[in-house]
């Protein structure tokens, strides 16, 4: 990740409002459980990336993305790239459980029925090599002279693909994460060997404490943490851990997030991973005042920090003197080096499962940015 002496740099967690155009091809290829119509999703993605690069650009936005625009979701893009998922698998979060009332409200959705975790019944393959390509492609055309350190690219974690697609071949818990290591191997080197910034999405690593799939090869997030950080390690091997960000979240689903497992239980875990930038949420009202944590546990030497200061579940929009403040007090901890300004999650994580209305999802981009500047003339100045 690009580094500021001077400011606050500004950048999100990945996925971004997709254009009803592309929604309608890949919409339609899931409802008919076949593959999306590549030719004509390549031709709409061609005019709708350079398009989401200017607008975040326009929003001030300093680290950009291709908005994920070519996935159905950041995890279960899995389905369409790799070989060995069938079927369907069940999601359960323990915080929605005991409210049926909230959970129909949450998932008894069109988009929720259109989301399908599988399970993994044979042996993990890249099933289409080109995807990834294509993607990495499209985003450097979109970007023209911007030397590709300035964008990021997301792809799932191990650890992530084990939680929420169970294992019904591998047998053990550590042979499935190393097995699914070696699979998304060809997707970390495709981004960081074009320049890119890779962001390892790993909810896993905190929502294991609360959610699962069922028949999950997780007994525990105790015992799944290290497995997955050490998984995930050796997917990296050799990737500098300068071009790597891992993102780590409690999942933008508007639930009461009661049972989440607080960060400090988890942090110094994933501060193992081979990342230069590690990314948690701080705009969540249940793990805003988690910035408190760096009081007692210190940011590795030469690590960044992204933090959260945008809530990505509420169309509210956040004050940009209220993104400075969250900036600031945790510059004061940790370096105003060390600080980038991001959001909690990405808004548009599974297609058409936005919390946020497309349009409001510009103004809290712009808020973010207000925000780090105002933050960056108190830290500067």
């Amino acid at each position: 990740m690009p580094r500021s002496t001077d400011r606050i740099i500004t950048t999100h967690a990945g996925s971004l409002p997709r254009p009803e155009d592309v929604v309608e091809v890949i919409w339609a290829a899931i409802e008919e459980e076949r593959p999306a119509d590549q030719a004509e999703l390549d031709k709409r993605l061609d005019r709708a990336v350079p398009e989401i690069v200017a607008k975040q650009r326009e929003a001030g936005i300093d680290v950009v993305s291709d908005g994920e625009l070519s996935k159905p979701g950041f995890s279960n893009y899995i389905n369409d790239r790799f070989t060995g998922f069938e079927g369907r698998a069940e999601f359960q979060a323990d915080d929605v459980a005991d409210y049926p009332n909230l959970a129909m409200r949450l998932f008894n959705t069109p988009a929720m029925a259109h989301l399908v975790f599988a399970n993994c019944v044979d042996e993990v393959t890249v099933k289409d090599p080109d995807a990834v390509r294509r993607d990495v492609e499209r985003l450097k055309s979109a970007l023209g002279d911007t030397p590709p350190d300035q964008a990021f690219m997301g792809a799932i974690s191990p650890g992530q693909i084990a939680f929420n697609f169970p294992d019904h071949h591998y047998g053990t818990h550590e042979k499935y994460l190393e097995a699914l290591g070696q699979a998304l191997r060809h997707e970390y080197k495709a981004i960081t060997d074009a320049g890119f910034n890779l962001q390892i999405d790993s909810p896993d690593l905190a929502m294991a404490g609360h959610c699962r799939s069922v028949g999950s090869s997780i007994q525990s997030w105790e015992t799944h943490l290290p497995l997955a950080i050490e998984a995930l390690n050796v997917a990296l091997d050799g990737i500098p851990s300068e071009q790597v960000r891992l993102h780590v979240c409690w999942g933008n689903y508007a639930g009461p997030h009661h049972k989440d497992v607080p960060l400090r239980d988890i942090v110094e875990p994933v501060f193992k991973a081979n990342a230069g930038t590690f990314y948690v949420e701080g705009a969540n009202p249940r793990h805003e005042h988690e910035w408190e944590v760096f009081k007692e546990v210190d940011l590795p030497e030469g690590k960044d920090l992204i933090l959260g200061v945008i809530d990505v579940k509420v169309n509210a929009v956040e004050h940009p003197r209220l993104v400075a403040q969250r900036l600031t007090r945790l510059a004061g901890i940790v370096g105003r080096e060390n600080v980038q300004a991001g959001t909690d999650c990405g808004f548009d994580t599974f297609i058409r499962f936005s919390q946020v209305d497309p349009d409001v999802v510009w103004l809290k981009l712009q808020a973010l940015s207000e925000g780090a500047e105002i933050a960056s003339k108190e830290l500067w100045d």
